[in-house]
């Protein structure tokens, strides 16, 4: 049988052995220090960039946050849109709940009913009331026309309550 003869190229295809190990005892002391160097400073950027840097990990826990934040806000928001749906849906299906929000809303009224409005005053500022008991020491008295007597306060007056009808 014939001996199978190598092809000229699986000779240049294949590499040699040890060529790293030589590359690298190729190298000056000088370059494999720079090397070293490199690497670290490498490992460093990527080091401050996991945990300080754009993207870290307090860039995400915040990110979290807010996604909570978010969803709770997303939650409240459907369930006031269900309500408003269903209150659409009566509004549209039942005459009665129309009625109700046309007599609280708009103060309509129907045939036959009287319309009576009630406007509330504001509250008069409020007057001290007396004191039940006695003070120990009786209060100065002011004679009428001197200067440090006090002068009893006007009563205001409401001003007038009108009534409008509809």
């Amino acid at each position: 049988m014939p001996a199978a003869m190598p092809s000229a190229g699986s000779e240049a295809s294949a590499p040699p052995t040890g060529t790293l190990r030589s590359a690298v005892k190729a190298l000056p002391l000088p370059s494999m220090r720079l090397l070293i160097l490199v690497l670290i400073v490498l490992l460093a950027a990527l080091q401050y960039r996991l945990w300080v840097g754009p993207g870290s990990r307090a860039d995400l826990h915040g990110l979290n946050l807010e996604i909570v934040a978010q969803k709770a806000e997303l939650e409240r928001l459907r369930t006031r849109n269900q309500e408003l749906q269903a209150e659409v849906e009566d509004l549209r299906s039942g005459e009665a709940a129309l009625e109700e929000r046309a007599r609280d809303e708009l103060g309509m009224i129907k045939g036959g009913e009287a319309f009576i409005q009630v406007i509330e005053r504001s509250p008069l500022p409020a007057v001290p009331a007396p004191p039940d008991t006695e003070p120990a020491t009786p209060a100065p008295r002011h004679k009428k026309n001197s200067p440090a007597a006090p002068k009893p306060a006007a009563p205001k007056k409401a001003p007038p309550v009108r009534e409008e009808r509809q």
